[in-house]
């Protein structure tokens, strides 16, 4: 908590600096995202990590990808870092002031960043298969963004009432970025469960890179 209003205070302050609401928001929102996707990873790490999660004890590859999530402990991880991040949130948007409204409008996309992080972070964790692959499966990162901005770009071009209110409003800002990042989420969450349940299946999950299991007896 100590860090989250430490990170909250910095960004406040650098923001505060800017003359011009636009750019303020502009830097607040991509700070704060860092900041959320920073967070998701310590809890993955530290504060929930691999060994102590439910897949950790279970002999049978889950179903589906809601029973992997489930496995993984995943809405407890993205509550985690919610709560952790709300200091942060608050004291940048009021040292930075943000207006209230525009700031909410971000904060969808950076709780999918949370699903995004939490889910890659403990999978990494898991899965000895992912950490020797996971560069191949990120290439595609940048094409799905691309995509997602290619679409809007001709939905802007076709139709400027429908830019104008993707780009100038607090509902249309909140719909862009959430659709920007849950075609990400979607995406990790079918390669993590994906390989997951191909190492848990093998017997190989948790295993460290020379094939020795890392999951210490209680």
């Amino acid at each position: 908590m100590l860090l989250s209003a430490l990170a909250g205070f910095f960004t406040g302050r650098f923001v505060s600096g800017m003359p011009n609401v636009e750019v303020r928001l502009n830097w607040w929102w991509k700070l704060s995202t860092f900041d959320f996707f920073i967070a998701s990873l310590l809890v993955a790490e530290y504060i929930l990590p691999a060994e102590s999660l439910p897949i950790s004890y279970s002999a049978v590859p889950p179903r589906s990808s809601i029973e992997f999530l489930r496995q993984i402990s995943f809405v407890k991880q993205v509550f985690t870092v919610c709560v952790l991040m709300f200091p942060a949130l608050a004291i940048s948007t009021v040292i930075g002031d943000i207006p209230a409204i525009l700031a909410a409008s971000y904060v969808p996309a950076m709780i999918i960043v949370a699903f995004i992080a939490c889910t890659w972070g403990t999978a990494v964790d898991l899965s000895p298969t992912l950490r020797k692959v996971g560069w191949k499966r990120s290439l595609m990162f940048p094409v799905i963004i691309l995509l997602v901005l290619l679409m809007t770009l001709i939905f802007t071009i076709s139709s400027p009432k429908i830019g104008n209110t993707i780009f100038e409003t607090a509902i249309g800002r909140t719909i862009f970025t959430s659709l920007l990042s849950i075609p990400l989420f979607l995406y990790i969450l079918e390669v993590t469960y994906r390989l997951v349940k191909k190492d848990l299946a093998e017997g190989r999950l948790m295993e460290d890179p020379k094939g020795e299991d890392t999951i210490k007896e209680v």
